[in-house]
C-alpha cells in the first residue's frame, strides 16, 4: 500500500482542540451577555481592536443653520442651567453638613 491511499484521520485530541477553538468564544459571549456585560466590546478591548480617540467631544454642538442670536440664547440657557446646578449642589452640601451635625448631637 502506498502512503497516498491512506485516509487521514482526525485524532480525538484534534477534535477537542477544534471544539474548544470554536466553543470558547461562544461560551464567553453567552456568559457575558447573561451577566449583563458587552461581550463583543470586551473582546475588542482585550485584543485592542477598539479605537479610542483623544478628541474631546462637546455635549452640544448647534446646527449651522441657526442664527447667532439663537446660538447665544442656547449657550446662555446652558450657562444658567450650570449655575442652577452649582447652587443646588451647594444647597445639598449644606444640608448634608447640617444632617451630620444633627446626627453627631443625637449620638452624644
Amino acid at each position: 500500500m502506498s502512503r497516498r491511499n491512506k485516509k487521514k484521520r482526525i485524532t480525538p485530541f484534534t477534535k477537542l482542540l477544534l471544539f474548544l477553538l470554536v466553543s470558547t468564544p461562544l461560551f464567553y459571549l453567552g456568559i457575558s451577555y447573561a451577566t449583563g456585560q458587552d461581550g463583543i466590546g470586551n473582546f475588542k478591548s482585550m485584543f485592542g481592536i477598539d479605537k479610542k480617540t483623544e478628541k474631546e467631544t462637546k455635549s452640544y454642538v448647534p446646527e449651522n443653520n441657526i442664527s447667532s442670536e439663537e446660538r447665544d440664547q442656547i449657550y446662555q440657557q446652558i450657562e444658567d442651567m450650570k449655575r442652577q446646578l452649582r447652587e443646588k449642589n451647594q444647597t445639598i452640601n449644606e444640608l448634608q453638613d447640617k444632617l451630620k451635625a444633627l446626627q453627631s448631637q443625637q449620638n452624644q
